[in-house]
């Protein structure tokens, strides 16, 4: 029985003339594959943060279900316009696909991402956006780091996600430790306003990647864009 299913865009694969194989993380089954046949108006919704709905015959027990009637949920105008928005839009979908694999259900991710999108949208572009999006997605992977940093415990450790009162041996010399602690502590009613040098944000971000490879939930050196994301806004 053919159902309605919302979405957002992980990555596609181009099967035939008008076929695509697309990935994307549901609302109502998590992570699934399905195959589109597409016209030639439709293409633009299978992009990065794009939500979309359509219609289909879902089987669980599938690798692969065929959809059908897509429908942007919402457009995302000022993303797609802005170069610095779009690069930031394939970075931080590159690592969802990458972290997201085979993982289960949970609305409650599917909302909040939407929700950091929306506002991605609607405010002026701030490059720190990307690094809180990266460390909201923690909490959902059960390994939110513990904001305890103080005059005594200044250094982060990634084996233990805390801060210590000894350097990590990754971390470099001159890693920004308060901004770090400033940002676990913002949320995204606020993120906007923060301002972050173009090294800082570049070390905070390679923290987080590696916190994400140290529990084996990625690969960091498998993370294609962020060189060329940085080219663009820094």
């Amino acid at each position: 029985m053919s159902q309605k299913i919302e979405g957002f865009f992980l990555r596609s694969t181009k099967l035939k003339q008008n076929v695509l194989l697309v990935d994307l993380y549901t609302f109502q089954h998590g992570r699934s594959s399905f195959i589109f046949t597409h016209q030639k108006k439709s293409p633009f919704i299978f992009q990065p943060f794009h939500f979309f709905s359509f219609q289909s015959n879902y089987n669980p027990e599938r690798k692969l279900n065929r959809a059908n009637n897509q429908e942007l949920i919402f457009p995302v105008i000022n993303i797609v316009s802005d170069v610095r928005k779009t690069g930031l839009a394939i970075l931080l979908t590159e690592i969802l696909n990458k972290c997201i694999n085979n993982f289960e259900v949970s609305p409650s991710l599917y909302v909040h991402i939407k929700k950091m999108i929306i506002s991605f949208e609607h405010h002026d572009f701030n490059p720190v956006f990307g690094i809180f999006f990266v460390k909201e997605i923690l909490h959902f992977f059960g390994i939110n780091p513990q904001n305890n940093y103080d005059e005594k415990s200044p250094f982060f450790n990634i084996s233990n996600g805390r801060f210590e009162s000894k350097k990590d041996d990754f971390l470099k010399t001159n890693f920004p430790h308060k901004e770090f602690h400033q940002l676990l502590g913002m949320n995204i009613d606020t993120i906007f306003d923060m301002k972050l040098s173009v090294d800082k944000r570049r070390e905070i971000l390679a923290l987080l990647l590696e916190y994400l490879s140290y529990h084996e939930i990625l690969n960091q050196k498998q993370i294609q864009s962020v060189h060329v994301l940085q080219s663009i806004y820094d």
